[in-house]
Formats: C-alpha cells, structure tokens, sequence
C-alpha cells in the first residue's frame, strides 16, 4: 500500500465508519474478525477462509469474500486482538485498499473505528469501491453490534450464543 495508514490526505479515497458497542472489547474483537459470521453481513453473499492465519482469523489469514457481486481476496497485515487488526486487498479489485479497524474501551461500552484508504490507478475505480463502502461499512458495522450485543444479553443471563 503506497498510502501510510492515517496519511488520509495522500489517499485518492477514504472511508470511515465507527460505532458504540455495548459489550466486551474481546467479544466485539471476535464478532469482527469472524469470517464466516462475515456472510451474514449486509451485502455480504459469500465469505470463505482461503488460508488460514495465526490464529485461525488472524494474521496472514485470506479471506475470499463476495460483496455487491464482486469476488475479492484481503490478507490480514497486523493482528493485535483485541484491539486493532488491518487488512489489505490483494486480489479482484485494481485498488490499494487498506483497512484499519481499531477498538478502545470507553465506560462501559467498546469504541470501534474503521478507516479504509483505497488508492488506483483508475480513479474511478477508488471512488466507486469508496462509494460502495461508504454504502456497506455502516450497515455492517451496525449487524455486527445488534449480534454481539445480542449475544453478550444472552450471556449475562447464563445463555449462550455465539456472536453472528
């Protein structure tokens, strides 16, 4: 990625999505790095482990994940549970895509920003795949706290439930 992460200045797109989740920091952590929770994401149809990383959804782990009709592979580049993890595009898109996703602990809910910069060589290509996060990546970041929060309620009252 030719873009430094959080140089947003240098980045021909950038998207940003962040959110209050009322849960633990681990269990939100989990809900996001989930990959097979990922195809119940809105638009979201497909989302398949092509190499498993350390652990399992972690780093140097690739995602095969079909979004809007488009086929993609991302690549975990930085794993730092349960606080931040970043991926990159590396396959089905002629973009630099690199996300950041950071969670912090405030009170008693956790803090989740999610910074995307896509950077192309076909501008319009970087515009229209910021557009379709712009669409998607509040959406999705709102599934994922109804599930986690769903599940933490759950687990408060000695059930459980896995988040997804």
């Amino acid at each position: 990625m030719t873009v430094p992460p959080g140089d947003h200045r240098r980045a021909a797109s950038h998207v940003a999505a962040q959110i209050s989740v009322a849960a633990p920091i681990a269990t939100v952590f989990a809900g996001l790095t989930d990959h097979e929770a990922m195809v119940t994401w809105p638009g979201i149809s497909g989302c398949q482990l092509i190499v498993p990383g350390t652990p399992r959804n972690g780093l140097g782990a690739v995602r095969r994940i079909t979004a809007l009709g488009v086929t993609l592979d991302e690549v975990i580049v930085r794993y730092e549970p349960p606080c931040r993890f970043d991926y990159q595009i590396i396959r089905g898109l002629p973009v630099e895509h690199l996300g950041v996703v950071r969670l912090s602990r405030r009170d008693q809910v956790v803090d989740v920003d999610w910074q995307v910069d896509l950077d192309s060589r076909y501008p319009l290509v970087a515009r229209s795949a910021a557009l379709a996060l712009g669409w998607g990546l509040p959406r999705a970041l709102r599934h994922v706290a109804r599930q986690v929060e769903a599940a933490h309620a759950l687990e408060q009252r000695g059930l459980s439930r896995a988040p997804g």
